[in-house]
């Protein structure tokens, strides 16, 4: 098994350099620990004052867990930081002098499986990719096993790192909200058509938003809006929400940054940010984290917990320092969270732009992202037990999103219980819809599918004859 010495690696150095200033004469026989979820050591965490770049954290790790490793030991950091009121250099002399051991989530199978898919530079089809990253949780929180790869900068750890989510977010910010706030149904029509029309790069008047294929102006399900998303309508549906609500809803749920969308919203601005909030575009950014974050609530019933890597930390002595402690937090009711699951699954069945994500005798639900330019192709997916994040950049525009099929080998890699399925609410019923009018059948209907929907909710019984 190669293990390697990572100096300054993975971003922690960013922090650890700041220690050069403070002057401190640090031992390099002292280490802080880092074990996985069985107590086994995973890295050793030190300083050394004899790199040529000033006093700088070192750590030994195997090949593949440095951006765990990076994860572990920022959530360290901080909860020392908060509880000890000293600086982020500060308190990663406290892990290293104090030799305090770090407990983490990582699950050794999990990573294995991660790393055989994610280790490799190729994509399922061959393309070769230098940006990656991936991600496992379990659906309370734990983050199981994270891979992070970049040529562009060793130190970035994407698990961490603000991009464009791409259409990810619509079920944060756009179908999960108004679905809450019963603003729509499962069935609820809205017709494929532009929003409006802008001024494009050439100068020229063109529709907007562009969908992935072209307007059908014919009238849409929300349901099959959000299988195969489509861009126009998700504008559609949080303009009927309300772009100020979304933003609120996403900053307080999920603690994502939004406040220069509420500003532009506060001045007058709105239709400025609605690909922002319905297309994945936020000024500040998303993470990984927070997108896992936010889908576990889909498969768990509503509930949400920052995603995150440390259990426990204990003193040199054995004594224990910190518990985890995170409040649980509901932000959506049962009913919506398995509304949206159920409408989420659609979404790797055939027709939907996950498919590929799909495992015959799985119950996966999940949603695809791109941004402009192929810059950021996502998945996130989860399972009863799991949810998990695959982030590609394509080297060229115009590649499909193969994510699906990654997020698809690593969950071929990993143990499921299949006895295990989410939790239908009572309040939620299955029923027939006819697909002209989006209400509910009667016995004329001929064209009709079923939809999940809140007993408060139903649409009226359609009228076809």
């Amino acid at each position: 098994m190669n293990r390697k010495r990572i100096v300054g690696a993975v971003a922690v150095s960013a922090a650890c350099a700041l220690l050069a200033c403070v002057g401190h004469v640090l031992s390099v026989e002292k280490n802080g620990v880092v074990v996985d979820a069985e107590g086994n050591e995973i890295a050793r965490l030190m300083y050394d004052n004899r790199m040529d770049d000033g006093q700088t954290v070192r750590y030994d790790c195997e090949d593949g867990y440095e951006a765990y490793i990076d994860l572990a030991c920022r959530e360290a950091a901080k909860i020392l930081c908060d509880r000890e009121g000293v600086r982020e250099a500060e308190a990663f002399q406290m892990l290293v002098e104090e030799e305090m051991t770090i407990q983490t989530t990582l699950c050794q199978d999990v990573m294995k499986g991660l790393l055989d898919v994610c280790g490799e530079e190729q994509t399922p089809s061959g393309i070769l990719v230098s940006e990656r990253c991936a991600a496992v949780g379990d659906t309370k929180g734990h983050i199981l096993a994270c891979y992070s790869h970049s040529v562009e900068d060793a130190s970035r750890n994407y698990v961490t790192y603000p991009t464009y989510a791409g259409s990810t977010i619509k079920s944060l910010s756009v179908y999960g909200p108004a679905v809450e706030d019963d603003v729509v149904c499962w069935s609820d029509l809205y017709m494929d058509s532009a929003y409006c029309r802008i001024v494009n790069a050439d100068g020229e008047e063109a529709d907007w938003p562009v969908n992935t294929r072209n307007y059908t102006n014919r009238m849409w399900t929300v349901q099959e809006a959000l299988k195969k998303s489509n861009n126009a309508i998700a504008v559609k549906i949080l303009k009927d929400y309300g772009v100020g609500n979304s933003c609120r809803f996403i900053r307080e749920a999920f603690g994502l940054k939004t406040e220069a969308e509420e500003r532009a919203v506060l001045e007058g601005k709105e239709d400025d940010v609605l690909s922002n909030i319905a297309l994945g575009y936020l000024e500040a950014g998303v993470t990984m984290r927070d997108l896992m974050g936010g889908y576990q609530t889909f498969a768990n019933g509503g509930s949400y917990t920052p995603m995150h890597a440390v259990t426990a930390i204990k003193s040199g002595s054995g004594a224990e320092y910190y518990k985890e402690d995170f409040e649980v937090t509901r932000v959506f009711s049962a009913e919506t969270a398995y509304i949206m699951n159920r409408m989420l699954k659609t979404v790797v069945e055939e027709g939907g732009t996950g498919a590929a994500a799909f495992i015959e005798g799985l119950d996966i639900c999940g949603k695809t992202g791109t941004s402009d330019e192929s810059r950021d192709n996502w998945f996130v997916g989860m399972t009863p037990e799991y949810v998990c994040a695959v982030w590609y950049r394509l080297p060229r525009a115009g590649m499909e999103n193969e994510s699906p099929a990654v997020f698809r080998e690593i969950m071929e890699r990993m143990e499921h219980r299949k006895e295990i399925g989410y939790q239908k609410p009572e309040d939620v019923v299955e029923v027939a819809y006819c697909e002209k009018t989006g209400l509910l059948a009667n016995d004329f209907c001929v064209e009709r599918q079923n939809g999940y929907y809140k007993k408060q909710n139903m649409p009226e019984k359609c009228d076809c004859r």
